[in-house]
């Protein structure tokens, strides 16, 4: 109970006048969706982000752009429990992987797969990005480091010319490494460290 509360908390805080549609949103989510792959848990990890489900009322602007780029093909690197697998797999019917290399909550989110959803259980700076040829990545902040960060941009440059890379909820120094390694395309900020960024490859 006690981290939900902070959950909570933490909406109001971070979304600031942003707070009343994301939890009205999620209050919907949770309501008409599966509530089962939105769950969250906090890392004691050096290397890792808490495992936070993204917003979905940022899913849903997610789902505009991706609509108006015709993308197809997803890769959710750090894909948590599911919830951007669940929507664009399940719902959208959107051919999506995912990778997460904590073993517990990729396990709790086996039950996705079928025919649209996969789901490795692997590190995604030791991924193969060439799986199937991706139209667009998604990022929801999995990373702790910056470095870290710019090793999987690297990563994902050497293995494309042409890609959409999505990025949600980065801090003020990796949003600058982001604006140095990549073009920003769209950008939708809330807060200091609540946003998307819509990315291509320079």
């Amino acid at each position: 109970m006690l981290k939900y509360l902070r959950a909570i908390i933490n909406i109001v805080v971070n979304y600031k006048f942003y707070f009343v549609p994301i939890l009205s949103f999620e209050l919907y989510f949770y309501i008409f969706h599966n509530k089962n792959y939105n769950k969250f848990k906090y890392l004691d990890s050096s290397f890792l982000s808490d495992s936070i489900p993204c917003p979905y009322f940022f899913l849903k602007k997610i789902e505009k752009f991706i609509q108006k780029n015709k993308i197809d093909s997803i890769c959710d690197l750090g894909s948590g429990y599911g919830k951007i697998l669940y929507y664009f797999g399940k719902i959208k019917k959107k051919k999506i992987h995912g990778v997460e290399i904590e073993k517990e909550i990729y396990s709790s989110s086996q039950d996705l797969i079928c025919n649209n959803i996969r789901i490795f259980n692997e590190n995604i700076l030791k991924f193969n990005l060439n799986q199937i040829e991706y139209d667009a990545f998604i990022l929801n902040d999995p990373l702790k480091s910056k470095i870290d960060l710019l090793k999987l941009i690297v990563n994902i440059k050497t293995s494309y010319n042409d890609v959409i890379i999505i990025f949600i909820n980065l801090d003020l120094q990796k949003q600058e490494l982001v604006q140095k390694e990549l073009n920003i395309i769209e950008n939708f900020k809330v807060s200091k460290n609540k946003n998307i960024f819509f990315c291509k490859i320079k």
